[in-house]
């Protein structure tokens, strides 16, 4: 198998990136990949890493955020996993998780968290394999922005 390398994103990425997004349902077009990776480059607590092979094929790419929360301290985040679906189960998420965390490390960051939707059974797997423990279980709640009016008291 071709060596596999994993780097920062560059503007160049977007259009593979955004290819690799729709393969998990997630609907975002490249205009908005493209801003979200230069908004990376210039952002310290944002990293957006591939997966690139020979002659610079990209075949996965994980997002991952600094956070600095009020009750939990520091801590990155997954914000997003992805590996071409031709190339799964190959050793490409773990050598962007390994990657992402010598990163961090390296700032001295000493957590590292991943949420995944309840559907995603083997990716639950995966993340457990490489030794992420379930810690928690939630609900999510959207708030749409764009929404008319919001309700001045929700009682």
């Amino acid at each position: 198998m071709d060596a596999i390398t994993a780097r920062p994103a560059c503007i160049e990425d977007a259009a593979r990136v955004t290819a690799l997004l729709h393969q998990l349902g997630y609907d975002r077009p490249t205009d908005a990949v493209r801003r979200c990776i230069q908004d990376a480059e210039a952002d310290p607590d944002s990293t957006i890493l591939v997966a690139s092979m020979a002659e610079d094929r990209l075949v996965g790419c994980l997002q991952m955020v600094v956070t600095r929360r009020l009750a939990e301290g520091d801590r990155a985040e997954i914000a997003s996993l992805v590996v071409d679906a031709a190339w799964r189960s190959r050793g490409i998420g773990a050598g962007l998780i390994q990657a992402a965390v010598a990163r961090l490390q390296a700032q001295g960051i000493r957590n590292l968290r991943v949420r995944c939707n309840v559907t995603r059974e083997r990716a639950h797997q995966f993340y457990e394999r490489f030794g992420f423990q379930r810690t928690k279980s939630q609900k999510v709640f959207d708030l749409s922005l764009s929404a008319p009016a919001l309700p001045l008291d929700p009682e």
